[in-house]
């Protein structure tokens, strides 16, 4: 999604984030906070369960003072929270995901808690991840293939070196969410540092994070189920397919979503 026409996203974001900062403590962006206040994909947050309504209540007050048509919230994939509001004049979908847990390879990495000591304030007034832990799970989510492959156009766009070399102990805090493979997690991270490649370690990262869901079958069924939801809802094919446009009539999709109870408020006006 490109940034929409005349609305400045800085000046619309910032206020609804520092609002979550301030009435949810353990909410905070995890990634991909600067790519988004540019207009270049959706904000990635966590938090608990126990605070979903609340931040859907302010996401939908948020909505409605800069005029968006209508608030989405889906619930489909276990774990995750998808908030979108819909801006009718240019098609598009204004989006934060919350994240009660966020997974790699099928192994829960972290839960909202967990993230809580890597976390900072930014000069903003808003709270998120610091650089070098951010730097590790857009290594993990972004910058990783299967098979322990680099993805380097991921590395690229998200700026995964940048964030790795400016924080050393952001990655440290960061590599010990993954436990026995924290050591070769950190021999990759100096890999890509010094623009290499430890295939090694990364597979050894991999391995760690399979044998951890395997413990947890529960979860792997539902990520299985997870990729058979995103191509049945509207909402998520919307978001993962057409990069947050929506395709042919606006007031027509709403009215898609609303069948499955996602729409959660539409404009008075």
């Amino acid at each position: 999604m490109t940034p929409p026409a005349g609305r400045d996203l800085n000046a619309m974001w910032v206020p609804l984030l520092v609002r979550l900062t301030e009435r949810f403590p353990e909410w905070g962006l995890w990634k991909n906070a600067d790519s988004a206040l540019t207009g270049h994909g959706d904000f990635d947050s966590t938090a608990p369960q126990s605070d979903w309504d609340g931040i859907i209540a302010e996401f939908t007050s948020w909505a409605s003072e800069h005029d968006l048509d209508a608030v989405a919230a889906c619930r489909h994939v276990r774990g995750v929270l998808f908030l979108v509001a819909v801006d009718a004049r240019d098609a598009t979908l204004f989006e934060l995901d919350v994240n009660a847990r966020t997974y790699f390879r099928g192994w829960t990495i972290f839960r909202p808690g967990d993230l809580k000591p890597m976390m900072e304030i930014d000069d903003r007034g808003f709270r998120r991840v610091r650089p070098g832990a951010e730097g590790v799970t857009l290594l993990t989510q972004n910058g990783l293939k299967w098979g322990g492959r680099r993805d380097a156009d991921g590395l690229r766009r998200k700026r995964v070196v940048e964030f790795l070399e400016s924080d050393p102990e952001g990655v440290a805090a960061a590599a010990r969410l993954f436990g026995s493979a924290e050591d070769a997690l950190l021999r990759a991270v100096q890999a890509v540092v010094s623009g290499s490649w430890d295939r090694s370690a990364l597979l050894t990262v991999e391995a760690r994070a399979l044998l951890g869901a395997l413990g947890d079958p529960a979860i792997v069924l539902s990520r299985l189920r997870a990729k058979r939801v995103k191509k049945r809802c509207q909402l998520l094919r919307t978001i993962f397919v057409d990069g947050r446009t929506i395709r042919g009539d606006v007031s027509g999709w709403v009215e898609r979503v609303s069948r499955h109870g996602e729409i959660v408020a539409e404009a008075s006006r």
